[in-house]
């Protein structure tokens, strides 16, 4: 059973209600963004809906936390100092939880496991992920793609540049299959998700979190990589591979986030950056391909 907090804020105060709501120990939250999503050229792009007021969802599991529901009443209240009458509340049942997010076998021996009973799988490897604001909660294909080549990978002693980290899912993967260090770069301030998803698979190694702009910010990527991710898409990988002279940095690249009528681009760039193609996997029209250097 699942405690759920439902409370409504300004649209224009998300952000800030999120980090105030983790400030006082509340991790597990739910946001939905109001958007549409509309078909372009590079794959997919959507335009925000204009509206007054947002919800953000705040959940607790049973006996996990002393003196629910009236805990969280009161941290709530102290994080966004609203009163106990604007705070929506109910019990739900965990299954109807699961159904949106289920556990993933991604095939390859690994599951994505969201419920957090990782006991079950005892004859595959776990990869443990809780699901919270940012983009990649390992449903969406290219994601799901990323990992099945990735965790299929001997990482071990690796450096690891990931651009576009997102949730960070791919970055846990990379570390969970020995890298030795991790750096993960996003426009949003994702480093407490990415943390919190590190924390529960038991990283060790080095995580350098950025939050930069990787198209037009100040940051550029300066060292070299001995593997570099990058799960956007094929108009901003052509952009960033340029802006930031990778081809130069690394002679191994994931890149996803690629839709099947745009992929012609990226693999034009990679092919005359002298790189060919070690691994390539499309679901429905989405296009993941692992790149590798030509000797010579």
């Amino acid at each position: 059973m699942l405690h759920e907090f439902v409370v409504q804020v300004g649209a224009d105060r998300v952000e800030e209600s999120i980090e105030k709501l983790t400030a006082f120990g509340l991790y597990n939250l739910y946001y939905e963004p109001p958007i549409e999503i509309i078909q372009v050229e590079n794959g997919y792009d959507y335009q925000e809906m204009e509206q007054e007021y947002a919800e953000i969802k705040v959940y607790a599991e049973e006996n996990s936390v002393p003196g629910l529901p009236e805990e969280y009443f009161t941290l709530i209240e102290q994080a966004l100092e609203v009163p106990k009458e604007k705070i929506a509340y109910r019990k739900v049942d965990k299954q109807e939880w699961d159904t949106s997010f289920t556990d993933i076998d991604l095939g390859n021996g690994w599951v994505l496991c969201y419920s957090g009973d990782e006991t079950k799988y005892t004859d595959q490897h776990v990869l443990k992920f809780e699901p919270q604001a940012a983009f990649g909660t390992g449903l969406h294909e290219t994601t799901q793609d990323c990992l099945r080549i990735l965790l299929s990978m001997e990482l071990s002693g690796k450096t690891v540049l990931d651009l576009g980290t997102g949730s960070g899912v791919l970055s846990v993967a990379a570390g969970l299959k020995g890298a030795n260090s991790l750096t993960a770069v996003d426009y949003e301030p994702v480093e407490r998700e990415i943390r919190l998803n590190a924390e529960l698979n038991n990283l060790q190694q080095p995580l350098l979190v950025e939050e930069a702009d990787l198209l037009d910010g100040d940051y550029l990527v300066s060292e070299e990589y001995d593997f570099i991710i990058i799960n956007i898409g094929a108009d901003e990988t052509r952009k960033i591979m340029d802006r930031h002279q990778l081809a130069e940095k690394s002679d191994l690249f994931l890149i996803s986030g690629i839709v099947e009528w745009n992929v012609t681009s990226v693999l034009t760039a990679f092919r005359q950056a002298g790189f060919s193609v070690k691994e390539k996997r499309q679901t429905n029209e989405w296009m993941t391909i692992l790149f590798e250097k030509r000797p010579g």
